[in-house]
């Protein structure tokens, strides 16, 4: 038995060494810092400000606004600062003459605060990137165990967890962290929780699960606003009857959003104010319709931007690391002016999701007949393109950005494969060619992601770790 479990720890172990060589930029060595530190990268080091001004007894940041800031008429206007001359902290949130931040303050008690009691000094960005990211790691391998119980699994586990912890962009996302990627993995690791305790609701029906699958819900939320999307396949689960389950599952998600309303209102005499309204950014943001689907360019808009999401390939070649990330082309008239990021096509990255999700298609026509589990499998996929259709209704298009989903949708789609490829062997088809086909696509996105780890945003790594990347692009680049 325990020899069984050594290719399955094996492989977790490899993943989780992967994510700390490339959020260490290949050094494995992260050090302690003091609230005021910063990089060129703009948004590094802003959760260590906001964890100083909660230790300091206050909401706002540490971080001082400029003076010429302040004497602005308008300081959310680019074009009023710049006459000004008013400096500001990129991407802060500016109101009443301190700096907030709109990005949720979960990262702050989860772990920036407790790193402050235990060691006396901040962890840098990328460390707390890696504690939500082996997180969420943690959680979708325990998800898709307990949904495979104690059958015998069509593809290996290792494969799976290898899947599941490198199929996607967080070696990408881990070389370059500020807190954008810290907010965005946070909220990974909720919504990875979250999963896992949905499936054991479904186990158990007990109250008490359903008060954790409310909980991790209502933190996945707090993390990332779009993911209450997520409430729909919550409710959907619990039964109409079941009314214990149902107020323990709505006490700590009514508590949390109290919690959440009290924290606007204390900074913005706003309930339902997060700070985006006066964000510092390159656009005024009061003026502007973030996530909305309103007029038809904003429809042409939500194809455009799940096409990204779902198809958009990466660029490949010769040299190393023999694969990046292509930009997005977006439509100026309803996207932020004048930015082109990276972004992730999960269908060209990880084409096991798109085996997944026909399976899934398949089915859902006969769901009454399936096990817990397999339907479990079916309300993961379902939510993950929940999230991806709410996202895709945003200006923004960023790689990131996919990991509200990306995860999820892996776990979702080893739960389905593996009852489908049940379903089909019980009616006596032949899996091996199938199975042949699903190992090498998993092994093709698990190389291929791994190495867009060695570019990162604009060349990251190069910039962060010059010799060992020459030394690995001299011996491993085509001649």
């Amino acid at each position: 038995m325990v020899l069984r479990r050594v290719p399955a720890a094996l492989a977790t172990l490899f993943v989780l060494t992967v994510y700390v060589f490339f959020a260490s930029e290949g050094t494995f060595e992260f050090r302690r810092v003091k609230w005021d530190y910063r990089t060129e990268k703009a948004g590094e080091g802003y959760y260590s400000s906001l964890a100083e001004g909660f230790r300091r007894g206050h909401l706002y940041m540490m971080d001082e606004p400029d003076p010429n800031l302040m004497a602005a008429h308008n300081p959310y206007d680019p074009d009023v600062r710049g006459k000004y001359g008013a400096g500001i902290l990129w991407d802060a949130s500016y109101f009443e003459r301190h700096f907030y931040l709109y990005f949720s303050p979960l990262p702050v008690l989860l772990f920036y605060l407790p790193f402050r009691w235990l060691t006396q000094g901040y962890p840098l960005d990328s460390l707390a990137g890696t504690f939500f990211c082996v997180w969420a790691f943690a959680m979708s391998i325990a998800t898709v165990r307990r949904a495979a119980g104690q059958r015998k699994l069509h593809l290996p586990m290792p494969l799976w967890i290898l899947l599941i912890g490198l199929g996607n962009v967080i070696p990408w996302s881990l070389i370059h962290m500020r807190i954008y990627e810290v907010a965005v993995m946070a909220g990974m690791a909720m919504t990875a929780t979250w999963g896992y305790a949905l499936v054991r609701f479904t186990e158990t029906g007990s109250a008490r699960h359903a008060f954790w699958m409310g909980l991790w819900l209502a933190l996945a939320i707090a993390a990332r606003t779009n993911l209450g999307v997520l409430l729909l396949v919550t409710f959907l689960v619990i039964p109409l009857r079941k009314w214990k389950a149902w107020i323990a599952c709505l006490i700590p998600l009514g508590v949390v959003a109290l919690m959440l309303a009290g924290y606007n209102y204390a900074r913005f005499r706003k309930p339902q104010e997060t700070g985006i309204t006066y964000q510092l950014t390159f656009v005024n943001m009061r003026h502007c319709r973030r996530c909305s689907l309103r007029t038809i360019p904003e429809g042409i808009r939500v194809i455009n931007n799940l096409v990204h999401y779902v198809w958009w390939p990466p660029y490949i070649f010769s040299k190393f690391p023999y694969v990046d990330l292509q930009g997005s082309r977006l439509d100026p008239i309803v996207a932020f002016p004048n930015t082109v990021e990276h972004i992730a096509g999960i269908g060209p990255l990880n084409p096991v999701i798109i085996i997944a999700c026909i399976f899934t298609l398949l089915l859902v026509a006969r769901r009454r007949t399936l096990e817990v589990h397999a339907r479990n499998g079916l309300r993961l996929m379902g939510g993950a393109w929940l999230v991806l259709a709410v996202l895709s209704t945003c200006w923004y298009v960023v790689a990131r950005y996919s990991l509200d989903f990306w995860m999820l949708m892996t776990v979702a789609s080893a739960i389905v494969i593996e009852a489908a490829f049940t379903e089909l062997e019980n009616a006596g088809f032949g899996l091996r060619w199938l199975r042949i086909g699903t190992i090498a696509l998993a092994c093709f996105s698990i190389l291929f992601c791994s190495l867009l780890g060695f570019m990162g945003t604009q060349g990251a790594f190069q910039r962060a770790n010059p010799k060992l990347f020459q030394r690995l692009s001299d011996q491993l680049s085509a001649s």
